[in-house]
C-alpha cells in the first residue's frame, strides 16, 4: 500500500484557498470552506513551527480567530503536516455556521 504524501495531500485544500495570503518568508496559507469556517496555516520564523487557527467567515469576511469548536479553543501548535492535514478535514465538515439573510 502506497503511504499518501502529507504535502500532496495538503495540495486537495488549494481549491478552499484564499487567494494572496501567503507571506513573502515561509507559509502563511488560509483557507475558506463552504460551511465558512477556515483555517489559518502557519509555518515562519517566529511560529510554533507548524501552526493552525480555525476562523469563522460568519460575520467578516476576512475570517476572525475561532476559539469555540469542538477542533480546538486556541492556536494548535507543533503540529505534524499529517495532523495539519487532519484537521483541515475536521474544519471542513463542521456544521454550517453561515448567518441567515
Amino acid at each position: 500500500m502506497t503511504e499518501i504524501n502529507p504535502i500532496q495531500k495538503l495540495n486537495e485544500f488549494s481549491k478552499y484557498e484564499i487567494p494572496k495570503s501567503r507571506m513573502a518568508v515561509g507559509l502563511q496559507n488560509q483557507y475558506k470552506f463552504p460551511n465558512n469556517y477556515g483555517a489559518s496555516l502557519i509555518y515562519a520564523p517566529g511560529s510554533c513551527d507548524l501552526e493552525l487557527a480555525v476562523l469563522n467567515f460568519s460575520t467578516n469576511s476576512e475570517g476572525e480567530l475561532e476559539y469555540n469548536t469542538p477542533i480546538t479553543n486556541d492556536v494548535l501548535g507543533f503540529l505534524t503536516w499529517e495532523r495539519a492535514v487532519e484537521t483541515l478535514t475536521k474544519i471542513k465538515e463542521l456544521p454550517s455556521n453561515k448567518m441567515e439573510d
